[in-house]
């Protein structure tokens, strides 16, 4: 736990996978001048609900279970308030829990963006590089071989249906344009969007 000179800024420092401290950063760092990275849960009262359950007070007994298991550690702030109710630290369980939920939002961040990519018949491997592109996940966070049997093996979203979805759209919006300019009647339309 560090304290923070402007009063009322607290952190608890969180052992991390790489790649969820990017996430984290990405979506609820919260800088100033004393804090390039800290992040600010807040906006999402879930996870802060979630995280704020999690926290204990300090304990005399050291038990470094998770040391070695994480590559990273961020920071998230916490009130004078949550200190004072709640506690400063998260216990080595608590912390594995906790790991695991954020763990299992950002593949699920992955899982959506790659299905979506996949309509586009687009490889693994290019949606693999537009996702570190966007995200900012390094190889150094969560390295591709990892990335790539996530996506083969745990893949729950198919992009083949929304694939159909967008075609048939696009075949529609097609059939009204020649309907509009001439090139086919009212007829021939509705023959060509009947499946």
């Amino acid at each position: 736990m560090a304290k923070h000179s402007n009063k009322d800024r607290m952190a608890v420092w969180v052992p991390c996978k790489g790649y969820v401290k990017r996430w984290l950063l990405a979506n609820y760092n919260s800088p100033d001048d004393n804090w390039a990275e800290l992040v600010n849960l807040s906006p999402n009262r879930e996870l802060a609900e979630d995280f704020r359950r999690r926290l204990k007070r300090g304990e005399a007994r050291r038990d470094n279970s998770v040391r070695g298991r994480y590559t990273t550690q961020v920071a998230i702030e916490i009130s004078m308030d949550t200190f004072n109710r709640y506690g400063w630290m998260l216990s080595p369980t608590e912390t594995l829990h906790f790991n695991s939920r954020l763990e299992r939002e950002v593949k699920q961040v992955l899982h959506t963006y790659s299905a979506m990519l996949s309509v586009t018949g687009m490889s693994i491997a290019e949606r693999i590089k537009r996702f570190r592109k966007a995200t900012g996940i390094t190889e150094n966070d969560w390295d591709t071989d990892s990335i790539r049997k996530e996506l083969q093996r745990n893949a729950k979203i198919n992009g083949d249906d929304d694939f159909e979805k967008i075609c048939k759209k696009m075949e529609q919006k097609c059939w009204a344009v020649l309907s509009k300019s001439g090139h086919i009647t009212e007829q021939g339309k509705e023959e060509y969007e009947r499946d």
